[in-house]
């Protein structure tokens, strides 16, 4: 399903018209005319334009396949593209995204061979989802943004927005996100805006509405019980979505969640910048001819990247191929036209190699264009590798550098410096020729790497880090702990201290008890916590963690001890109820301190007038714990909420309490 604004979830709405918040606004107003590719549920795609961020859920018929998301900007073409593998069919029937670019755990814009930029995505943006080249569906970015927001009294909260023209404006939620707020009277991590005027929210806490003005901006008031609250929720991330569509059952498709003061660019290292912190590209098809007493350097011009500064010209350099005491000499000459495809050299450039090079605002382009480049299409970087791997080693070790793509070039440094400096080559760069050896009596070694393919496409720069000495197994997890459960406990660790000589490849846990045959089961090298399961009820067990390298097993961890056990469920009872207009009293008992109880009205499902009560510890000599709630605004104060439900996070319930009025 769609994650709306980090976390949020899908509206539902009746056939009669759309529910938000409590809400329902017709849906006779006249709807934006929808794109006629808008995914259909249980599809979607979410745009969040301010973080270049795309999230695709559904599409479980492709559960698996390699798909291709593009950006498209009217009346400029691509902007920025992605290729990868959909989320499994189990994946996306839980509700995970089926695939999600420019975002932790998703691909970077550019994947697979993509238009190596980040993409500044902009409203009329159109982003598609293509299987085997065929768009299977798109959306459109929409004209969406919160401008400012200040308090202006203690609890009243004012946010400013903007509505393009193609924006629906029933089509609007607001919503400030904050997990501070979850300690203050509202209970919860976010509070919500929908058009309409001030009204309770569902679940109490404030009162919230938003009003849209005839030139497209908006208004969201939020109206707080309490001063702390507002100042809170001023602190938050403000977020507006709309979207572009929306069916009978109320799902919304097409979705667009702009975030107020989210930067754009790259969502994780190793993602390609965005257009205007790139460089130029550099041309291709370089071709030198004699020319008599002279030399001819023809190119073809480079693909401007959309959004970047533009080419200026382009600068033609004659490099000698042997160097003088780590110095090359050069001849050059720069052409002022982005046009350009030939210059005349003077002389000979026999003994040299000819670079071609783009230059800009930016600077100039790398890698250079050299003779025998062909315009081939080719933008994929090559991926290269280095074996072995770093890591610990007793002896002398051989390391080859290999990059898949055949005429790559290869540099390398040994000393960690950056074999790119200052858009060249640096000082301390080597030519790969062959396989080079790395002394164990030189001690530790950072080799750093990188590869340019004939198209001059430049690969990531890798480092592999090389120590030698004796081999080690991971030192002990830390920090275990275990809590029971019915036949069952939950462990959590965390990482040992020292992993040893190699990386943690995994996690044995074992639980044994006084009598009979251990359980023992294992979790990956990212793990920190299991739900370890096949235990016997109120029967003792010690519970170790161990951590797993290539060496072997390391040391165990401190034992715990955990009796599983069928958990207690909560025994609830009324020892106060009452109720007149604006003052509502519960109090009562319950068996477990620290159950947190939620009370209901209409029904065991009905809608939420209060939440978050929890039952104190007994008192001296008490064999219960105690609780109460009172209400003087909101849900069940303005009118008599008998009957009464109320359930306990522990398992306990009453129904049907009714409070007399009085």
């Amino acid at each position: 399903m769609s994650k709306f604004a980090r976390g949020g979830g899908r509206r539902k709405a009746t056939a009669a018209g759309l529910v938000i918040s409590g809400m329902v606004i017709s849906a006779s107003v006249a709807p934006v005319t929808a794109h006629a590719a808008v995914p259909a549920f249980p599809d979607n795609i979410t745009i969040f334009p301010d973080r270049d961020f795309v999230s695709i859920d559904g599409f479980a018929e492709h559960a698996g396949e390699q798909v291709t998301i593009e950006v498209q900007r009217p009346h400029v073409g691509l902007i920025g593209s992605a290729t990868g593998r959909m989320a499994t069919a189990d994946s996306i029937a839980a509700g995970n995204p089926a695939i999600e670019v420019n975002h932790p755990g998703g691909l970077c814009w550019g994947a697979g061979g993509g238009l190596q930029v980040t993409p500044d995505i902009r409203a009329g943006d159109i982003v598609s989802v293509k299987f085997g080249g065929t768009v299977a569906a798109d959306a459109t970015t929409l004209d969406v943004g919160v401008t400012g927001g200040a308090l202006t009294t203690p609890t009243t909260l004012v946010i400013q927005g903007r509505l393009g023209p193609e924006v629906d404006p029933t089509f609007l939620e607001h919503r400030i996100i904050e997990p501070a707020l979850r300690n203050t009277d509202v209970a919860r991590r976010d509070v919500r805006a929908v058009p309409g005027p001030l009204a309770n929210a569902p679940k109490g806490g404030y009162s919230s509405g938003v009003q849209v003005a005839a030139d497209g901006s908006f208004t969201a008031t939020y109206e707080f019980l309490s001063d702390k609250t507002a100042a809170v929720a001023a602190e938050g991330l403000y977020t507006v979505t709309t979207w572009q569509d929306q069916d009978a059952d109320g799902n919304t498709q097409g979705v667009t969640i702009s975030e107020f003061g989210e930067v754009g660019g790259p969502g994780m290292g190793g993602c390609p910048a965005g257009a205007v912190q790139q460089g130029p590209v550099s041309p291709t098809g370089v071709v030198v001819r004699a020319e008599g007493d002279a030399t001819s350097v023809s190119w073809t011009p480079p693909r401007q990247t959309p959004g970047a500064a533009p080419i200026l010209g382009y600068t033609v350099r004659a490099v000698d191929r042997l160097s003088r005491n780590g110095v090359q000499g050069e001849i050059g000459v720069r052409v002022n036209d982005p046009d350009a495809t030939s210059v005349i050299l003077p002389g000979s450039v026999e003994g040299k190699r000819i670079e071609v090079r783009s230059f800009g605002e930016a600077g100039e382009s790398w890698p250079p264009a050299l003779p025998g480049d062909t315009v081939s299409g080719d933008f994929t970087p090559p991926t290269v590798t280095a074996r072995p791997a770093g890591g610990v080693y007793t002896a002398d070790t051989l390391v080859t550098l290999t990059a898949d793509e055949p005429g790559s070039e290869i540099y390398y440094t040994l000393d960690g410096s950056d074999p790119l400096e200052a858009g060249t080559t640096g000082p301390a760069a080597t030519l790969y020729t062959g396989p080079f050896e790395l002394k164990a009596a030189d001690g530790p070694r950072t080799v750093r790497f990188v590869a340019f393919d004939p198209a001059g496409n430049a690969s990531q720069a890798r480092l592999e880090k090389y120590t030698f000495g004796t081999t080690r197994a991971p030192g002990a997890p830390q920090s275990v702990t275990v809590q029971g459960s019915n036949a069952s406990a939950t462990v959590r660790w965390t990482a040992p201290e020292d992993p040893g000589s190699s990386p943690v490849t995994g996690y044995e846990i074992t639980a044994t008890p006084d009598s009979g045959a251990p359980v023992t089961t294992t979790a990956g090298a990212s793990s920190s916590s299991l739900l370890l399961t096949g235990l016997r009820n109120d029967t003792k067990y010690t519970v170790t963690v161990v951590a797993v390298n290539a060496v072997g097993r390391g040391a165990s961890s401190a034992p715990v001890e955990v009796i599983p056990a069928v958990p207690a469920v909560d025994k609830l009872a009324i020892t106060l109820a009452k109720w007149k207009a604006g003052d509502l009293r519960l109090e009562g008992t319950g068996s477990i301190p620290g159950a947190s109880l939620t009370l209901r009205v209409g029904g065991p499902d009905g809608p939420v007038f209060a939440s978050n009560v929890i039952v104190q510890p007994a008192a001296a000599g008490a064999v219960n714990g105690t609780w109460s709630l009172r209400l003087r605004t909101g849900l069940g104060t303005v009118q008599n909420p008998s009957p009464v439900y109320i359930s306990s996070s522990k398992g306990g319930f009453l129904d049907k309490v009714t409070l007399p009025n009085g």
